[in-house]
This record gives structure tokens, C-alpha cells and sequence, in this order.
């Protein structure tokens, strides 16, 4: 997923933190990156879980800076990422999965399918759910993220620490 959209106000937040003496480079890869860490925890919760297999393969690409574009990945499926589109974006399926010993049964089993969001079985839009529930009042969830990032590394600075 990709999301593009300027700002209004980050350029103020920017020129407020650098007045600071913070960097705001640094500032917006922290707040970037506590977004991506949060979406890809909750996806996890909402993920399907068989054997396991589809969660434990969650890959983050975390965040890079070039010039003034910010980029991060959050996929599932490695080799197998046909099967995790499918469990993505099949509503259909049937979750919670089937009973042990029952798992090469044909037709449907498990209670039904499931909506967008469930925690306790899993199911369809594991990603892309957090992802939206992230982006929903967009830009100001990332704006007071930002804000919190300086806040952060004020306090590192008044610390003497430095990551």
C-alpha cells in the first residue's frame, strides 16, 4: 500500500523542531517508523492462524528517507505470498481454521467467515485494516506522532543519550 500526501503543517512542525535544535529528519523516520511497528502489530492480531505458518512470515522493510519521501513495507508470505493474497482478500473464507487432524478435509469448515478486524480467529484484510484505522484521520495521527518523536529526542538531548 502506498500512501502520498502533503502535509499541512509539517513544514511548521519542521522549522518548530529544528529551532529546537532537533532533527527533524530523524524526528519524522522515529514517527514513520512507530506507525509502521504499530500497523504491523495489529496486523498481526487480526492475522488467520492455521499453523502459524502465515503470521511468522510478517516482513518489515523499515522506513528510508530519500530526499523528502519517506518508504516502508509491511508484507506476508515470502514464497508463499499467493496464498496470503488469497487469505487477504478472500472475505469467504472460513475462520477460525479447522480442527486438528481435520485440516485436509474438503469443504467449508470453521464457523464462517469472519470480518475485517476480528481478533480472536482472524481474518480477511489483516493489513490493510490497521493500515486504514492508521490512516483514517490522516495527516494529523502522523502529525502528533511527529511531535512526540521530537519530544522524544529533546528529552534524549537533555539526557545526554543519543541513539
Amino acid at each position: 500500500m502506498t500512501i502520498e500526501h502533503d502535509i499541512t503543517g509539517i513544514k511548521d512542525i519542521e522549522a518548530k523542531l529544528n529551532s529546537y535544535a532537533v532533527d527533524a529528519e530523524r524526528a519524522m523516520l522515529m514517527a514513520f517508523t512507530t506507525a509502521v511497528v504499530d500497523i504491523a502489530g495489529e496486523a498481526d492480531t487480526m492475522i488467520p492462524v492455521d499453523e502459524g505458518i502465515l503470521r511468522a512470515s510478517q516482513d518489515i522493510d523499515f522506513p528510508k528517507l530519500s530526499g523528502r519521501r519517506l518508504e516502508a513495507t509491511i508484507s506476508y508470505g515470502g514464497p508463499s505470498a499467493p496464498y496470503a493474497l488469497v487469505q487477504h482478500e478472500n472475505v469467504n473464507l472460513y475462520h477460525p481454521p479447522k480442527p486438528p487432524g481435520r485440516r485436509k478435509v474438503g469443504g467449508a469448515q470453521g464457523s464462517g467467515p469472519t470480518e475485517p478486524g476480528d481478533t480472536t480467529f482472524g481474518g480477511p484484510k489483516y493489513l490493510e485494516y490497521p493500515f486504514d484505522r492508521e490512516t483514517q484521520d490522516w495527516p494529523n495521527g502522523f502529525r502528533n506522532r511527529l511531535i512526540a518523536s521530537g519530544m522524544t529526542i529533546l528529552k534524549e538531548a537533555s539526557r545526554g543519550v543519543s541513539s
